[in-house]
């Protein structure tokens, strides 16, 4: 079951040849807890009734770590991965552990895989990382039933609708390094965890003041990134990395995480892939999942953020907009929200667009007028008198030298 409201922007990294370029992309998904439905004398309410004891008791067995009480409560097929997650909640440290069967869902066709007595029902899911998350984190996930000889038995966790924590669809790896963790399920938490120490650095060199802390998830398959985000199928199929609140809430307290898509990811090299994280490591920095700032600011300061000090030339970063540069002039005006929508055509070079224009600032007055700049229009001020009062100049008089910035690197010059 899912109820309507609104999910803060999730922010995401798409590839594009050598450099990468992000994506804000919106959905909606519901959290908010629905009291049971009053058991009645049909089959479905019974069912229910049934399902819901499983749900109880699969959460006796994890909070006691009984990984064996656990796997019987699935099918011979599923029993591996239902006993999987009490070794998940002990690695994970979770705590604050809640499931409740909510309901039926009728909307959600079980895997066929699964048989045809099987069906689906909404299981509400509380749970919080101790060591890393502030406040606890609700969401909706799908269950898979099928009947049993002493009632309902789980056959899959996971769906088409709701959200479905990564620690929910198999083994995960837990991999603590400083201020990180990594929830890896894709064999590559080694690789990640050494990513997100060095996306710290990168961060605080910027950022000196965050000292906070980096969540990465990495779920085995691009299907577990989208039930993760309760995406639909293929919504992030170009993306790389999704940064976002876990559970879709707009509470600026609510837990937010990077989300690894590991098809796209692990294609990057590892300059691309240190680059993406980092870039996801400055939105969690910056609570950038419920900002309402412009798109070339929050987008345009990550990058300056991963890019500063990854070493990457100009030329190779900012490939795209340079050629368009060189073959249409520069633009008259900074990067719109229409122009980085995600079905704009040339988004790639607008994206490295809004990367050089908060490159611009950073060069023309300073890093540290940079991150005035840009935590004064995060906390409510216009951006144009931002311009005024912050980097003493006005967004006209900005574009104006930004552009001369902009053909001198074309021309290969320092700008």
């Amino acid at each position: 079951m899912r109820s309507d409201r609104a999910e803060p922007p999730l922010r995401g990294w798409v590839a594009a040849g050598v450099a990468t370029v992000l994506l804000t992309l919106t959905g909606c998904a519901g959290n908010t807890s629905i009291p049971p439905p009053a058991p009645s004398s049909d089959n479905n309410s019974s069912r229910g009734v049934q399902a819901a004891a499983t749900i109880d008791a699969l959460l006796s067995a994890l909070s006691s770590g009984d990984a064996a009480a656990a796997s019987e409560l699935g099918t011979p097929a599923a029993r591996g991965l239902v006993g999987s997650l009490a070794e998940n909640v002990r690695s994970l440290h979770l705590v604050d552990l809640s499931l409740r069967y909510v309901d039926e869902d009728a909307a959600v066709t079980p895997p066929d895989a699964a048989g045809p007595d099987a069906w689906t029902g909404t299981v509400e899911v509380v749970y919080r990382l101790r060591d890393w998350d502030d406040a606890p984190i609700t969401v909706e996930t799908p269950v898979t039933f099928v009947p049993g000889a002493h009632g309902q038995l789980i056959a899959g966790i996971g769906g088409s609708d709701g959200r479905t924590p990564v620690w929910m669809t198999g083994p995960v790896q837990a991999l603590v390094a400083g201020r990180t963790l990594v929830i890896a399920q894709d064999g590559q938490g080694a690789r990640d965890s050494l990513l997100a120490q060095r996306a710290i650095r990168a961060v605080d060199q910027v950022l000196p003041r965050w000292g906070g802390k980096l969540v990465v998830e990495a779920p085995a398959t691009e299907t577990g990134l989208d039930q993760a985000l309760g995406a639909p199928q293929a919504q992030y199929a170009d993306i790389a990395a999704v940064t976002g609140s876990v559970d879709g809430s707009l509470d600026r307290t609510s837990p937010v995480h990077v989300f690894l898509n590991p098809r796209v990811f692990d294609a990057l090299g590892p300059r691309g892939a240190q680059v993406v994280i980092s870039h996801e490591s400055t939105h969690v920095a910056t609570k950038a999942t419920f900002a309402t700032m412009p798109t070339w600011m929050i987008e345009g300061f990550a990058d300056y953020v991963a890019l500063a000090h990854a070493g990457i030339p100009v030329s190779t970063a900012a490939s795209q907009i340079l050629a368009r540069v060189r073959k249409q002039g520069p633009p008259d005006h900074l990067p719109t929200t229409a122009e980085l929508a995600p079905t704009a055509s040339g988004l790639g070079a607008t994206y490295e667009e809004a990367w050089l224009a908060n490159r611009f600032i950073a060069r023309q007055h300073g890093e540290a007028k940079l991150v005035a700049f840009y935590h004064a229009v995060d906390n409510g001020m216009a951006v144009g008198e931002a311009f005024r009062q912050v980097l003493g100049t006005t967004q006209a008089e900005f574009v104006k030298r930004w552009q001369v910035d902009l053909r001198h690197l074309v021309k290969g010059m320092a700008g």
